[in-house]
């Protein structure tokens, strides 16, 4: 495409002729930061396409809200809600739920603060000893996560997971966990397409 992609997304209109725009951006024309805007980056999703896209076909067609039947990790709700439309989706996936409700929430940021500081807190003083409780008590005998995980890891990810529950807004903490989790695996990235 001789042209130059689009990159003035706030330029399209109900009149806009969508045969004109180039949407063929290349890496150099719509970097990662830039198509990961907002909280896009929340949690890896394979099937993800990019914001702006979703953004340029929001901006031209103008609905007053948008249902999306498979909302996967929710970058059409996002986009609805930055450009001040409702929205509604669902998903089969319970986990594509829980990232999409996170990512489209309000919420009480200083509260939020609070109790991402308070679950890090409780989590280190009961791994340590400390907090009624020790750390080395947060075992399990499931075969799979011992597999997946080294021992002090996995406790300080059950020792986490136990808390959870006691607040607001643990849906936050759950994608926490969940990132965590895929952070602290005995394994490197570029392995998991074929684990042993």
């Amino acid at each position: 495409y001789p042209d130059i992609p689009l990159k003035d997304f706030a330029s399209i209109t109900l009149k806009t002729d969508l045969e004109s725009l180039n949407l063929n951006w290349r890496e150099a024309d719509l970097p990662e930061r830039e198509r990961t805007k907002h909280v896009h980056r929340l949690h890896p999703y394979l099937g993800k396409y990019i914001p702006q896209l979703v953004e340029v076909f929001l901006r031209k067609f103008s609905p007053k809200s948008v249902c999306d039947p498979f909302s996967g990790s929710g970058t059409t709700l996002v986009e609805a809600n930055v450009l001040g439309m409702s929205a509604v989706g669902s998903d089969i996936s319970r986990f594509n739920c829980l990232i999409a409700r996170v990512k489209t929430d309000r919420y009480d940021v200083e509260l939020l603060g609070k109790e991402l500081k308070d679950i890090v807190g409780k989590t280190n003083l009961m791994m340590d000893g400390g907090l009624f409780s020790n750390g080395n008590g947060f075992h399990t005998e499931n075969e799979y996560l011992r597999r997946w995980f080294a021992p002090q890891a996995l406790r300080e990810l059950l020792c986490y997971k136990s808390l959870v529950g006691h607040y607001r807004y643990q849906d936050i903490m759950k994608v926490i966990l969940c990132r965590s989790a895929r952070s602290a695996r005995l394994t490197t990235h570029f392995d998991l397409d074929f684990p042993k």
